[in-house]
């Protein structure tokens, strides 16, 4: 995180001049996950950090339980975690090679900026923990798209590390907490690959008003409706 900020995000500003629909669309279809080798300085300004976790608070919140928290990692204790990075490879692959350990320890200290991202669902009475993960993954996804907006590259990578007992006490990770993964956030230094597209009938269809059978809406659509007897 590049802690000299000059020009803090203006908020205000851009709330009173959003993007025009179509433009914020295009925006939005164009954000990719971008490798941590990918990236490069400067990183994010404190306050476009702050306006990214500003954007995963507003994610949809039944009951406003907010099931989920991020940790920073400053320039100065990057070491420390490339540390735990590498203990952690040492610990789970034992005849890791000098490049191996190498790789772990880049994924603490390449990128620009990197906070860990953790999901802290809770027993409440309304809102089920399959809800407040939903909540979480929503706000995962507003943070990297606000960093994609911003004009940033990031992208989470999670893996065996989270699930280590000592690097998640060392993070102060609850027992009650799921470590859900590590954000890399940073310039874009060499674009990523454009996406593939994807095959919109396998996540959507339209229901065609008889018990269990659907079809593409563009399909029902251009189809006679049927009646429900």
């Amino acid at each position: 995180m590049d802690d000299n900020e000059p020009n803090p995000v203006d908020l205000k500003a851009i709330s009173a001049a959003p993007l025009s629909p179509n433009a914020a669309v295009a925006s939005l279809l164009a954000r990719r996950s971008v490798s941590p080798k990918r990236l490069s300085a400067p990183g994010p300004t404190r306050g476009m950090l702050d306006a990214m976790i500003d954007a995963a608070s507003r994610a949809p919140d039944h009951g406003g339980l907010h099931p989920w928290r991020v940790i920073e990692f400053p320039a100065h204790v990057r070491v420390a975690l490339a540390d735990l990075f590498e203990a952690e490879k040492k610990s789970r692959d034992p005849v890791a090679t000098a490049d191996d350990l190498a790789r772990a320890r880049e994924h603490a200290t390449h990128a620009p900026a990197v906070l860990a991202f953790i999901v802290r669902p809770e027993r409440h009475p309304r809102v089920p923990r399959h809800e407040q993960w939903l909540s979480a993954g929503a706000a995962l996804g507003n943070l990297l798209t606000a960093a994609h907006l911003l004009g940033l590259g990031a992208i989470v990578l999670s893996g065996e590390r989270c699930h280590d007992s000592v690097l998640r006490a060392a993070l102060g990770v609850g027992a009650d907490e799921v470590l859900a993964g590590f954000i890399s956030i940073g310039t874009i230094a060499k674009a990523p690959p454009m996406a593939r597209p994807v095959d919109r009938s396998l996540v959507s269809s339209c229901w065609s008003g008889v018990v269990a059978a659907s079809s593409s809406c563009a399909t029902a659509q251009a189809s006679p409706a049927h009646s429900v007897a």
